[in-house]
């Protein structure tokens, strides 16, 4: 029997080639696109899960609060951990990973800035799964300066040399001993380094005593990812509940000096990935665009389902007779069913063939791409086989369900007559709602097109508050470079291309100290913890930060020194001082008893500027002068002669520090890169809405083509009776722009609503929807589809309507 259908199939495709290549070049365009986006989702979705035990890891995290202001955190203070498994039986393990700064290291002629390598307890390998190949997970991370790598950091330090036992030197002149080598990390780790040195390293740099004290005030100062491995019966929920006892024994009696308090938040390690709003985390999914990749999915799948089902439908007449017939000789309407319904899943399956040969060659370029690692073996992978298989079976069934009732109900009786109208009210109008949804999805899809790519617009040429074009920064990470760097300075500046620099702590994208400080209130001064950045007297100016009250910094003035703080417009309204900041005071760094540190007056209050992505509010900053040299300098250079004023800051760099080669980032490109992420993103929904759109086109471009065929005597006739193309074109284009009116109907205030809330939800600062969005995308899917229309029409009415009417 299905050696039947086979056959019945293949007539049907040798009769109707170019509509059958339209059905399955649509249906293999929407299955590799759905595989694609079922790839990216399924990475998303997976992120950590390779790790053995997940599902008993979690990542413990910081809520301050002083004076009731929450400050969140990914982090949690150095002695946590540890006290946490002392107190707690439901803890089988803890580990601690705190990332190791910008270093260059060196191993012979080679050498690297590395920017991933973290400090790490041992215990690591007793919580997360990483493969040796080489080394002992037991012993390899108990000694100081010593350094697990992973394969490809070994080889690129080492080549296909043993790196066992060899020593990495850093430009601060530690030798770290190798002593792991571990397979690379998946691309699916929220947590992704290169290598891992020793915490012990730290304990012997700092000190044991200071390192692993659990004296009260440690417990307030955060610094590292802390994850938790709980015991087998035991549950995260047990800690939490018993988390105020801990606080009372660890962090109460600082708690109550200032008017804190502190809260433990915990996050299962699979989650992480996903999880936002905390700071000093690593770069996070966001669960709304893997939302919206896998509705774009199903959106594509159902359009490459309706290209087949419209067509099959518009071509039921040419099948009425064989359905007639096989009635006649005793085919019950149940076979028939099946005899269809096969046809489009065997149609689905050619078009899945042809898929996976898009797929397996075009995956390289889309891990390219999105910046993943993603691999396509649905043999050796369970689910993504299951997956392929229900896509498949739901493109075939979906496709075929309606044409294979509709040609199965045919009466035998009226169809050997010939009495079967071509073109029923029912299909008519099934047909139409079809084109409509057609429609529908391709304005959403243009819509969304121009949302998304409007907000990336928005993010990158928002005026941030300062002057970010032709700013360099020079991270000073040695100790005897950094003393030396006000000389420095004076140097660079005998270059007329430099037009000022400052030294500081921290500048936009980067500044992220925090403090306890006392903040001056009505009689009082209360504690709170305030973001702060270290800096010259240079800061404002180089810059272009605008002075709103107040003045600058001045050397001129004695007491600044040690006396003058500038604040932002954010803090001045969060501390109460709206009216006059001015001479108001702030302690800082004062001791435990209240004594000591420095009583800063405000000099200045700086108009609000975006010292951080776009995605996070202006937080209060406040700018304090120095004591001694910071780690980065910052130069304003002038937009002409760039190659040659780099080439003198390096000639002076070398002069000053010989260890490390010049190394310097343009802010600008600092601040693009937080919004790298969103680039991605972006450009993978506009390549998803634009194919989507393609599938649609290519469905409509198959039914209007059938359409205009079943028009041929209509035209024929209208042409015998005088009228011109474009009187033909007119009034057949009257069916079509309602269909496409309608869609944009039920479009706009979806679309409008959906859109307006991704805005609201994942952007602090975000463009308004602008109404041309939806004109726009309403008029491009009318062009396009009357384009299309008129092609096949014109093409039919340009024939002798004499020969169109005999062939009728």
């Amino acid at each position: 029997m299905f050696k039947n259908y086979l056959l019945g199939l293949y007539r049907n495709i040798a009769k109707n080639k170019f509509y059958t290549a339209l059905n399955v070049a649509g249906l293999s365009l929407g299955i590799a696109i759905a595989l694609f986006i079922l790839l990216y989702v399924q990475d998303e979705i997976s992120y950590d899960k390779h790790h053995e035990k997940y599902q008993r890891i979690y990542r413990i995290e910081s809520d301050f609060n002083v004076n009731n202001k929450h400050d969140k955190y990914a982090i949690v203070p150095i002695p946590m951990g540890p006290a946490l498994k002392i107190e707690f039986p439901e803890i089988e393990e803890f580990t601690r990973l705190r990332m190791f700064s910008k270093t260059l290291f060196r191993f012979n002629e080679k050498q690297y800035y590395e920017e991933d390598f973290y400090f790490a307890d041992s215990t690591i390998f007793n919580v997360f799964t990483h493969e040796f190949v080489l080394g002992n997970p037991v012993k390899s991370l108990t000694e100081p300066f010593t350094i697990v790598l992973t394969q490809e950091t070994a080889k690129r330090y080492f080549g296909n040399e043993n790196p066992m036992g060899q020593i990495i030197t850093s430009v601060l002149d530690n030798n770290y001993k190798v002593t792991g080598v571990i397979k690379d990390l998946p691309g699916n780790s929220h947590v992704k380094f290169d290598a891992l040195i020793s915490n012990a390293t730290l304990v012997n740099l700092l000190g044991a005593e200071d390192y692993n004290s659990m004296k009260p005030g440690k417990f307030w100062r955060i610094g590292v990812f802390t994850y938790l491995l709980i015991e087998e019966n035991s549950s995260i929920k047990a800690i939490h509940e018993k988390f105020p006892v801990f606080y009372e024994k660890y962090m109460k009696s600082i708690g109550d000096l200032i008017n804190g308090s502190y809260n433990l938040m915990s996050t299962p390690l699979a989650d992480t990935h996903f999880r936002q709003g905390l700071a000093a985390d690593r770069p996070s999914g966001n669960k709304a665009y893997i939302l919206i990749f896998s509705s774009a999915a199903l959106f594509i799948l159902l359009i490459a389902a309706i290209n087949y089902m419209n067509m099959a439908t518009a071509r039921s007449a040419n099948r009425a007779k064989e359905v007639g017939v096989k009635k006649v000789l005793g085919a019950d309407k149940g076979r028939l069913i099946r005899q269809f319904l096969s046809e489009s899943v065997v149609l689905s399956i050619v078009a899945l063939v042809i898929a996976l040969l898009i797929v397996a060659l075009l995956l390289p370029d889309f891990n390219n791409f999105a910046g993943k690692t993603l691999s396509f073996n649905f043999f050796k992978n369970p689910v993504i086989f299951i997956e392929v298989i229900i896509i498949t079976l739901f493109v075939g069934l979906v496709s075929g369900s309606y044409p294979a009732f509709y040609l199965s109900s045919f009466q035998p009786a009226m169809v050997l007559k010939g009495t079967v109208s071509k073109s029923g009210k029912s299909v008519g109008l099934l047909r139409k709602i079809l084109v409509v949804f057609q429609f529908f999805i391709a304005i959403f899809m243009l819509i969304g097109t121009m949302v998304v790519s409007g907000q990336l617009r928005y993010l990158k040429n928002k005026d941030l508050g300062f002057e970010k074009e032709n700013l360099i920064v020079m991270e000073l990470a040695d100790s005897a470079f950094r003393s030396k760097v006000q000389t420095f300075k004076e140097e660079l500046l005998q270059n007329s291309n430099i037009i000022s620099a400052t030294n500081s702590t921290g500048f936009p994208g980067s500044i992220n100290r925090i403090r306890i400080m006392k903040i001056e209130k009505d009689n009082s001064m209360e504690e709170q913890a305030v973001i702060y950045a270290l800096t010259d007297y240079n800061f404002t100016e180089t810059l272009g930060l605008e002075i709103i009250k107040g003045r600058d910094f001045d050397r001129e003035m004695g007491t600044d020194g040690l006396e003058a703080v500038i604040i932002n417009e954010t803090a001045a309204k969060e501390f109460g001082w709206k009216n006059e900041a001015i001479g108001k005071k702030i302690h800082y760094r004062f001791k435990r008893d209240g004594s000591g540190g420095r009583i800063l007056k405000v000099i200045g209050v700086v108009k609000d500027f975006n010292f951080k992505s776009l995605h996070n509010k202006i937080e209060p900053v406040i700018y304090i002068i120095n004591e001694e040299p910071a780690d980065y300098l910052c130069c304003r250079i002038s937009n002409q002669n760039k190659k040659e004023t780099l080439e003198y800051i390096e000639l002076k760099w070398n002069e000053f520090d010989a260890k490390r080669p010049f190394d310097y980032e343009y802010l600008e490109n600092t601040m693009d890169e937080m919004y790298k992420a969103d680039d991605k993103i972006s450009m993978l929904i506009n390549i998803t809405a634009l194919l989507t759109i393609f599938i649609a086109l290519l469905g409509l471009l198959g039914l209007f083509s059938f359409i205009a065929q079943q028009k041929t005597k209509e035209i024929g006739v209208r042409k015998i009776l005088g009228a011109s193309i474009g009187n033909i074109l007119t009034s057949l284009y009257k069916e079509f722009i309602l269909l496409i009116v309608i869609a944009f109907i039920l479009v706009v205030p979806i679309a409008w609503w959906l859109f307006d809330m991704w805005l609201s939800s994942n952007f602090i600062y975000h463009q308004e929807l602008k109404w041309y969005y939806f004109l726009l995308s309403g008029l491009l899917a009318l062009i396009v589809g009357m384009t299309t229309i008129s092609y096949h029409i014109i093409k039919v009415a340009s024939g002798n309507p004499v020969d169109a009417i005999k062939h009728e």
